[in-house]
């Protein structure tokens, strides 16, 4: 499409939403915020549920589905301790794809199960279809949650590491070497901290990923 110019354009005189708001109340342009702290939250599902939804394949399973909480639909952290994330968006997803649980393995469940049974649902839904039906019902609805650690060391992705500035930077060619670390594996920091970023076996730089456990009503 040809790009036009002012005059070309056509432009209706509508008052843009956010038009007059005072530009240095800005954050930084592309800053990232870690996520944060592990601990016990409490979390609120988006008031809209229609459309947040994603398909995938499991080879020898079928389709399934996953649940995205993302930037547009994020879970809102209602309570957290000492009130330190209160009212801040938190972005997860969740799939339906089952998993053996348990210290047996005897149970195989989803982490959308988890949050269905948080959320006052008595049985697993039947279909994939059943489980978008199931949570659309709850939209607004709050749920308990641990907020926990993890990382992993891709082998498919090149590693980073941090130069003696502290800069970042990616070693083209590099991949990781595939280990994981819980959070447990982990020592905290000199302030009882838990820290995001740590250094692999491998010297890669991993930054953590801030996963939902032991979801609760």
């Amino acid at each position: 499409m040809a790009s036009k110019s002012l005059e070309d354009l056509g432009l209706r005189p509508d008052t843009l939403p956010t038009g007059g708001q005072d530009l240095a109340d800005l954050p930084e342009f592309g800053t990232f915020e870690p996520p944060p702290q592990p601990g016990p939250f409490r979390f609120k599902l988006p008031g809209n549920l229609s459309a947040i939804y994603d398909v995938f394949d499991v080879e020898g399973k079928g389709q399934r589905v996953r649940v995205i909480f993302d930037r547009e639909h994020p879970l809102l952290i209602v309570q957290s301790l000492g009130g330190k994330y209160n009212g801040q968006p938190f972005q997860a997803r969740l799939s339906n794809q089952e998993r053996a649980r348990g210290k047996d393995k005897s149970v195989v469940a989803s982490d959308w199960d988890y949050l269905l049974r948080a959320l006052g649902v008595k049985a697993k839904p039947t279909t994939n279809k059943g489980y978008i039906e199931a949570v659309q019902v709850h939209a607004g609805k709050e749920f308990g949650a641990d907020l926990r650690y993890s990382w992993r060391c891709g082998q498919d992705r090149d590693v980073r590491v941090r130069d003696k500035e502290g800069t970042m930077q990616v070693l083209e060619g590099t991949k990781g070497c595939g280990e994981a670390y819980r959070q447990e594996d982990v020592p905290k920091l000199a302030d009882g901290s838990t820290p995001y970023e740590i250094t692999c076996q491998c010297g890669a730089l991993l930054r953590a990923w801030a996963n939902l456990d032991n979801l609760r009503p």
